[in-house]
Parts: C-alpha cells; structure tokens; sequence
C-alpha cells in the first residue's frame, strides 16, 4: 500500500524534527489522519532518533462528516471514507508499532485525554502527556486551530514543534499572538505549513 498526502511541505516536518534532541519518552500528534502521509513522516523522523519510549496518536473521525473546512467556506462533506480509514489505520497498525488511532473528532479527544497517555515501562504503567510534535491538518479554520492550541500550547515538551497546515487560510494574526505569548516562535514558513518551536 502506497500511503499518501493531501498536502504539500512534509520534507519541512522531517527537516525540524530531524533538528531535535530526543532521548527520552516521547509523544506526538497529528489531527487529520487521512490517508497517513503526515503520521508515517513525523514516525520516520522521531525514528530516527531511537528514543526508549515513543507513541504517536492521529486523531480523525472519518465518516464523512459534514463540517466547515476553512473560515470562507460552507459545510461540506468530504471524502473520508470508512474504506480510507480501514486501509490507512491498518497499514500504520501492522508497519508502526508506536501508532495508536482515535477514531473520535479532536474535540471529543480533547475531554478525553487531556491528562496524557499510557506507556508500559518495566511491567508498570505510566501517564505521559507532554507532546513533542504535534501536527494540526484536520479542520482549518481559526476556531477550530484556536481550540486546538488551547489544548495542546500547556502540554507540549521543551522545543516542541507545533506544525500548523494551510495556514494561510487562517486568522493568523491571532494564532501567531498566541503562540508567541507562550513563547513559540517561527522555526520555519513555508507556501503551505508554518512551523514554530517552543523555545523553552
């Protein structure tokens, strides 16, 4: 199975994370799982850096839903297809150890999971929460974007990156604001994703 994008810039993704120092517990996060190209690159990179504890949570209701996708556009439905999440998530399944799906909408995640994740170390369990990676590409408008960093800004790790799709379809006078009140800055601006990195 080919897994495939419906974005562009994902060489970016890889080019930051391959930048951090990762040598401990990690935890990553994409809203949008779609058809996974964006999940299988950050777990390529974090890869990369062999860290002891790693899971990578994609996040996407599928189903079809009908909803608003960008600030100057109607609900629409689009193709997310119950086809496409059963051939993504069961190829991420078999090929990444560390995948793990919700099949929720990011809101119901967020009521869900917000003191953090289960990791396994030594036969015990341990509550983990803080993300060092985290991908924004599910609904692009300002709400939605401003929810989800209210969420994840108090839980991301030191030099987190916080990567934000189709971002000039968004407010971003207020989103850059927010981010950079809780000292994000810019690590990199591309035509289609803007990257920034949490600098403490």
């Amino acid at each position: 199975m080919i897994i495939k994008g419906d974005s562009s810039e994902y060489h970016l993704i890889t080019k930051h994370i391959g930048k951090l120092k990762i040598d401990r517990a990690t935890l990553t996060c994409e809203i949008g799982l779609r058809e996974g190209l964006g999940s299988k690159i950050i777990m390529d990179a974090i890869r990369e850096h062999k860290p002891p504890l790693y899971k990578h949570v994609a996040i996407d209701p599928y189903n079809n839903l009908n909803y608003q996708h960008y600030d100057k556009s109607k609900s629409y439905t689009a193709d997310y297809t119950e086809e496409m999440k059963q051939k993504t998530v069961s190829y991420l399944y078999q090929n990444y150890q560390e995948f793990d799906f919700y099949h929720m909408t990011d809101e119901y995640y967020f009521e869900t999971m917000k003191e953090g994740h289960q990791f396994a170390v030594n036969g015990n369990c341990m509550i983990y929460g803080l993300y060092k990676v985290v991908h924004l590409d599910g609904p692009h408008t300002t709400h939605a974007v401003l929810d989800e960093l209210k969420f994840f800004i108090p839980r991301m790790d030191a030099e987190g990156l916080m990567i934000i799709d189709d971002y000039k379809h968004l407010k971003m006078g207020i989103v850059d604001m927010l981010l950079k009140t809780y000292n994000f800055s810019v690590a990199e601006e591309g035509d289609n994703k803007i990257i920034y990195k949490k600098e403490i």
